[in-house]
């Protein structure tokens, strides 16, 4: 009966969300590519300081790649220290959480696949009152604290003074407010920034049982209209129901999530010159956990001989960064090259017919696909004698800034 009951609401909600999704347009959505229903793809989310009362940086607390497999029905997840010390295009060495500070969500994207090495095709924004709002919605989520928890030192909304912090080990039933203080908490934890990333993971498993609760079909209209408001993004709107009821069905034995951690040999304690503490990563054991994390999505990035061009009115050399971007995921790229034309203001990503020839009815390889979902734009096929190369992507002024 129980089954039964949950099937039943599953299916009434996925219903509700089908017709709610074709009513509007969000309010609070960037620009979109189409996505690939029968293939992985790839959703960055950023989780954000920004408050209504905050008056510092608005940095990324939460850093995390999701992937979803629709052929093995399949998701994983993997969580980036925010505290991570790489290389931010344009804007040199700082912790990761303050690209997005600095460069916006295309210096975030560039800099996550370029020191993680995977893929990001979509992105979500979710701020502090946005989370907050959900688990309200939900009516609270259920995580499992993993140690006493007592933090004098806990930072208020407005992050101008230290409140006092405290839960006890075990299960709990959080509302926004406490949730939001449990995501953030890293001062009781030994393992410190670490174990918080864990703790954001649980939080989102959390939420997606708790939206799955027969109490909760009530609330749906709300739930999704406070989607719509409060979260960025640019998944296309349409696609909205269909992923829904990819999340809904996907039980939590077909999930698998890592983070970056000491245990893996990905990140070890570093002291900057400046006196920071900080966490520097290890490429190879970096490699590692991501090709664990999202195998079915990496092998799609290196079949195919890849020409980068710079086609934007700079001299910067935007074709060797995004060479070595695409290297790190396995891509064979050949020699960058000048564009022949350098007035390019958008990104182009081209299926080079002179030298692959696709048959009638025959789809793109989906690393083209990849590819032109990482910088915004939609891969095409085009006759390109002049170049040996199967795609050949030809970057824009759109592309971020990296020198």
């Amino acid at each position: 009966m129980a089954l039964h009951a949950a099937g039943g609401s599953r299916n009434l909600l996925l219903g509700i969300v089908g017709r709610m999704t074709s009513l509007a347009q969000p309010k609070n959505v960037g620009p979109t590519v189409p996505l690939r229903r029968d293939e992985p793809f790839s959703v960055l989310v950023l989780g954000t300081e920004r408050a209504p009362r905050y008056a510092g940086p608005n940095l990324t607390d939460s850093m995390m790649v999701l992937s979803y497999d629709p052929r093995t029905k399949t998701a994983s997840m993997l969580s980036i220290p925010r505290d991570l010390w790489v290389n931010i295009p344009h804007y040199g060495w700082q912790r990761i959480n303050t690209a997005y500070e600095f460069g916006g969500m295309k210096t975030a994207q560039l800099t996550v696949e370029r020191y993680v090495g995977v893929p990001v095709e979509y992105y979500a924004v979710v701020s502090y009152p946005a989370f907050t709002t959900l688990v309200n919605d939900v009516g609270g989520i259920r995580v499992n604290v993993p140690t006493n928890i007592y933090d004098p030192s806990f930072p208020n909304a407005a992050e101008n003074k230290n409140t006092l912090f405290q839960l006890s080990k075990g299960w709990h039933v959080l509302n926004g407010s406490t949730a939001l203080k449990f995501i953030r908490e890293r001062h009781a934890f030994q393992l410190g920034d670490i174990q918080r990333e864990a703790d954001q993971q649980q939080a989102l498993l959390a939420l997606k049982t708790a939206l799955l609760e027969p109490r909760n079909l009530l609330r749906l209209p709300k739930i999704i209209s406070d989607v719509q408001s409060l979260v960025k993004t640019n998944i296309p709107y349409r696609d909205l129901p269909l992923l829904a009821n990819r999340a809904l069905h996907l039980p939590k034995s077909s999930i698998t999530h890592h983070v970056l951690n000491y245990a893996s040999g990905a990140v070890s304690n570093w002291v900057t010159r400046g006196k920071a503490d900080v966490l520097t990563r290890h490429p190879a054991a970096v490699a590692k956990v991501v090709a664990q994390t999202f195998p079915a999505l990496l092998g799609h990035m290196s079949g195919h001989t890849v020409q980068v061009e710079n086609g934007a009115p700079t001299t910067e050399d935007y074709a060797t960064y995004f060479s070595t971007v695409l290297n790190k995921m396995g891509t064979r790229t050949l020699t960058p090259l000048q564009a022949a034309h350098t007035d390019h203001l958008s990104n182009h990503v081209y299926l080079n017919t002179a030298v692959l020839h696709l048959k009638p009815g025959q789809l793109m390889p989906t690393e083209a696909y990849i590819i032109g979902q990482m910088l915004g734009t939609t891969a095409k096929t085009r006759l390109l004698p002049a170049s040996k190369a199967q795609i050949v992507v030809v970057l824009g002024n759109a592309f971020p800034k990296v020198s």
